[in-house]
């Protein structure tokens, strides 16, 4: 099979993104396996969606494709997933030690679009926050919450 010019480009670009993923998720899982104590929430909507582009895109096999779909694959635990220890959030290793401390961040628990619960976290130095929908009425999860993250200006209707 023959490729063009701009069919190289973009598989050298995937396979260049691919490995960059793979680091990432390598130093991310080290970075896991340090924490002593954790528990890990998630946004199933950003899986969905990662699944579904890479499933509508798979509609002409080719090299291309297959090197698209492990590259979704490779990004789910770094987009889908969030490990949270007493220490704080956990990172790939390179990004701050692989920690983003307790005191950085608080949480809060709300109804968000269709009346779906959410887990948001922020970060109180930037006012980002993260949200999360699974996971999120573990009991370790709560208790975890609970007794290390601040709440971000509510009553945590789960510990009551």
């Amino acid at each position: 099979m023959e490729y063009s010019v701009i069919d190289i480009i973009i598989m050298a670009i995937l396979i260049i993104l691919c490995i960059i993923m793979a680091i990432l998720d390598i130093t991310e899982f080290i970075s896991w396996t340090k924490a002593k104590e954790k528990v890990f929430v998630g946004n199933w909507i950003n899986i969905a969606v990662t699944m579904l582009l890479a499933l509508a895109l798979q509609i002409r096999p080719s090299l291309i494709t297959i090197l698209f779909l492990v590259l979704v694959v490779l990004t789910i635990p770094i987009c889908g997933f969030e490990c949270i220890s007493p220490e704080g959030l956990r990172y790939p290793l390179f990004m701050n030690k692989g920690i983003s401390p307790v005191e950085n961040h608080s949480y809060e628990y709300k109804k968000g679009l269709f009346g779906i619960e959410h887990l948001y976290i922020y970060n109180n130095r930037s006012n980002r926050k993260l949200s999360y929908n699974f996971g999120i009425k573990n009991i370790r999860t709560v208790k975890m919450l609970a007794d290390w993250y601040g709440k971000h200006g509510y009553e945590n209707p789960l510990t009551k």
